[in-house]
């Protein structure tokens, strides 16, 4: 085992407050005239407030710090499964970040598949 069993612990926190700021701080909007490029239409995330923006910002620096150290575990066992991991990551740095266009309709789905992708970021590190 090459990973510290406290980056799991820090994983689960760092969710918890994840799932927080996009069901409590965030809000998404449909894109007008979008359903006629995609069936459904896509959304955009809602300006947030500058309050939410400060959270935006810790929660974006401790998430990332998690990652380093996640990802320097991997590295460090030569797991294969680098590439689905730096994916993954990116992926909830979006939904952090809110700087890319949701296919989802609501911030409750949002906040689901951030969870899913930090399981699978924990599934990945366990597997070193």
């Amino acid at each position: 085992m090459y990973y510290d069993p406290e980056i799991i612990l820090r994983y689960e926190a760092i969710e918890e407050r994840v799932v927080r700021f996009i069901t409590n701080h965030s809000g998404v909007e449909y894109m007008k005239g979008s359903e006629q490029v995609v069936e459904g239409g896509a959304f955009a995330w809602a300006k947030l407030k500058s309050a939410d923006t400060s959270i935006q910002t810790q929660l974006r620096l401790d998430y990332v710090e998690i990652v380093e150290l996640a990802r320097e575990s991997i590295e460090h066992a030569e797991s294969r499964h680098l590439i689905d991991f730096d994916r993954s990551s990116e992926a909830v740095l979006n939904y952090i970040r809110q700087d890319s266009i949701l296919w989802i309709p609501s911030l409750e789905a949002a906040a689901e598949a951030v969870t899913t992708e930090l399981a699978l970021q924990k599934y990945l590190l366990t597997q070193t």
